[in-house]
Protein backbone atom coordinates (compact mmCIF):
# COMPACT_ATOMS: atom_id res chain seq x y z
CA UNK A 1 0.00 0.00 0.00
CA UNK A 2 1.31 3.19 -0.82
CA UNK A 3 0.76 6.48 0.80
CA UNK A 4 1.04 10.07 -0.68
CA UNK A 5 2.73 12.36 1.06
CA UNK A 6 0.72 15.42 3.07
CA UNK A 7 1.91 18.06 0.59
CA UNK A 8 0.26 16.42 -2.41
CA UNK A 9 -2.76 16.20 -0.45
CA UNK A 10 -2.61 19.64 0.40
CA UNK A 11 -1.61 21.19 -3.13
CA UNK A 12 -4.78 18.89 -4.33
CA UNK A 13 -7.45 20.66 -1.73
CA UNK A 14 -5.89 23.73 -2.63
CA UNK A 15 -6.57 23.76 -6.52
CA UNK A 16 -9.72 21.87 -6.05
CA UNK A 17 -10.93 25.12 -3.60
CA UNK A 18 -9.36 27.74 -6.44
CA UNK A 19 -11.29 25.75 -8.89
CA UNK A 20 -14.68 26.16 -7.25
CA UNK A 21 -14.00 29.67 -7.19
CA UNK A 22 -12.92 30.50 -10.50
CA UNK A 23 -15.85 28.45 -11.50
CA UNK A 24 -18.53 30.69 -8.92
CA UNK A 25 -17.01 33.74 -9.90
CA UNK A 26 -17.36 32.88 -13.41
CA UNK A 27 -21.06 32.05 -12.79
CA UNK A 28 -21.33 35.23 -11.22
CA UNK A 29 -20.10 37.22 -14.17
CA UNK A 30 -22.39 35.13 -16.40
CA UNK A 31 -25.62 35.83 -14.54
CA UNK A 32 -24.33 39.60 -14.06
CA UNK A 33 -23.70 39.59 -17.89
CA UNK A 34 -27.26 38.30 -18.31
CA UNK A 35 -29.48 40.45 -16.18
CA UNK A 36 -27.48 43.97 -17.28
CA UNK A 37 -27.00 43.31 -21.41
CA UNK A 38 -29.64 40.86 -22.31
CA UNK A 39 -33.26 42.37 -23.63
CA UNK A 40 -36.23 41.85 -22.51
CA UNK A 41 -39.77 41.79 -24.14
CA UNK A 42 -40.32 45.89 -23.12
CA UNK A 43 -36.61 47.24 -23.59
CA UNK A 44 -36.84 50.45 -25.79
CA UNK A 45 -32.85 51.07 -25.82
CA UNK A 46 -30.61 51.00 -28.49
CA UNK A 47 -27.39 49.40 -27.37
CA UNK A 48 -24.32 49.35 -29.47
CA UNK A 49 -21.32 46.85 -29.48
CA UNK A 50 -18.07 48.08 -31.61
CA UNK A 51 -14.89 48.12 -31.85
CA UNK A 52 -12.47 51.64 -32.68
CA UNK A 53 -11.35 50.03 -36.07
CA UNK A 54 -14.00 48.74 -37.50
CA UNK A 55 -15.60 50.03 -40.26
CA UNK A 56 -19.42 49.18 -40.32
CA UNK A 57 -19.33 49.79 -36.54
CA UNK A 58 -18.47 53.77 -38.15
CA UNK A 59 -20.95 53.69 -40.00
CA UNK A 60 -23.58 52.31 -37.76
CA UNK A 61 -22.27 55.05 -35.22
CA UNK A 62 -22.61 57.82 -37.78
CA UNK A 63 -26.28 56.71 -39.41
CA UNK A 64 -27.46 56.86 -35.80
CA UNK A 65 -26.14 60.20 -34.98
CA UNK A 66 -27.27 61.45 -38.19
CA UNK A 67 -30.40 59.78 -37.36
CA UNK A 68 -30.88 61.60 -34.09
CA UNK A 69 -30.91 58.08 -32.38
CA UNK A 70 -29.86 57.90 -28.47
CA UNK A 71 -27.64 55.02 -28.28
CA UNK A 72 -25.16 53.19 -25.65
CA UNK A 73 -22.04 51.95 -27.30
CA UNK A 74 -19.74 49.54 -25.66
CA UNK A 75 -16.33 49.00 -27.28
CA UNK A 76 -15.66 45.09 -26.78
CA UNK A 77 -12.23 45.36 -26.81
CA UNK A 78 -11.90 48.08 -24.25
CA UNK A 79 -14.36 47.27 -21.44
CA UNK A 80 -15.31 44.53 -19.24
CA UNK A 81 -19.38 45.24 -19.80
CA UNK A 82 -18.60 45.18 -23.89
CA UNK A 83 -17.15 42.07 -23.67
CA UNK A 84 -19.65 40.67 -21.28
CA UNK A 85 -22.95 41.95 -23.24
CA UNK A 86 -21.24 40.53 -26.47
CA UNK A 87 -20.34 37.17 -24.60
CA UNK A 88 -24.44 37.48 -23.57
CA UNK A 89 -25.38 38.30 -26.66
CA UNK A 90 -23.21 35.59 -28.47
CA UNK A 91 -21.51 37.85 -30.76
CA UNK A 92 -19.55 36.25 -33.24
CA UNK A 93 -18.21 39.42 -35.14
CA UNK A 94 -19.23 43.46 -35.15
CA UNK A 95 -21.30 45.36 -34.53
CA UNK A 96 -24.17 43.64 -32.34
CA UNK A 97 -26.45 45.36 -31.52
CA UNK A 98 -29.61 45.40 -29.05
CA UNK A 99 -32.19 47.45 -30.26
CA UNK A 100 -35.27 46.88 -28.61
CA UNK A 101 -35.61 43.48 -27.67
CA UNK A 102 -34.51 42.48 -31.15
CA UNK A 103 -30.57 41.89 -30.95
CA UNK A 104 -29.06 42.13 -35.11
CA UNK A 105 -25.44 40.76 -35.74
CA UNK A 106 -23.68 42.93 -38.02
CA UNK A 107 -24.19 46.21 -40.24
CA UNK A 108 -27.87 44.75 -41.73
CA UNK A 109 -29.25 48.20 -42.37
CA UNK A 110 -32.79 46.80 -43.23
CA UNK A 111 -33.24 45.44 -40.02
CA UNK A 112 -31.83 47.78 -37.78
CA UNK A 113 -34.32 50.13 -39.48
CA UNK A 114 -36.81 47.90 -39.24
CA UNK A 115 -36.20 47.31 -35.33
CA UNK A 116 -35.92 51.10 -34.74
CA UNK A 117 -39.46 52.02 -36.39
CA UNK A 118 -40.95 49.49 -34.53
CA UNK A 119 -39.60 51.70 -31.72
CA UNK A 120 -40.58 55.53 -33.35
CA UNK A 121 -37.31 56.37 -34.82
CA UNK A 122 -36.69 56.51 -38.22
CA UNK A 123 -33.08 55.46 -39.52
CA UNK A 124 -31.34 57.17 -42.20
CA UNK A 125 -28.11 54.99 -43.22
CA UNK A 126 -25.28 57.49 -43.78
CA UNK A 127 -24.09 56.85 -47.60
CA UNK A 128 -21.00 54.70 -48.37
CA UNK A 129 -19.63 57.02 -51.14
CA UNK A 130 -19.06 60.80 -50.14
CA UNK A 131 -21.26 63.15 -52.68
CA UNK A 132 -18.53 64.74 -55.46
CA UNK A 133 -17.21 67.84 -54.77
CA UNK A 134 -18.48 70.64 -56.81
CA UNK A 135 -14.84 71.66 -57.97
CA UNK A 136 -14.34 68.36 -58.74
CA UNK A 137 -16.68 67.57 -60.83
CA UNK A 138 -16.03 70.20 -63.07
CA UNK A 139 -15.27 69.70 -67.04
CA UNK A 140 -11.80 67.79 -66.15
CA UNK A 141 -13.64 64.37 -64.92
CA UNK A 142 -13.37 62.17 -67.82
CA UNK A 143 -16.24 58.73 -67.86
CA UNK A 144 -14.82 55.30 -68.51
CA UNK A 145 -16.60 53.27 -70.70
CA UNK A 146 -18.87 56.08 -71.23
CA UNK A 147 -19.99 57.58 -74.86
CA UNK A 148 -18.48 61.12 -75.81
Amino acid sequence: MRTEPAWARKSRWVLLIVAACLTLLLFGLDRYAAFAHRPGEDSKAVVIYTTAWCPYCAKLRTSLAASGIPYVEHDVEKSLDGQLGFWTLRGRGIPVSAIGPRVIYGYDVARIAFALKDLGYTFIPVSDQEPPNDAESGANSSSVGGSD
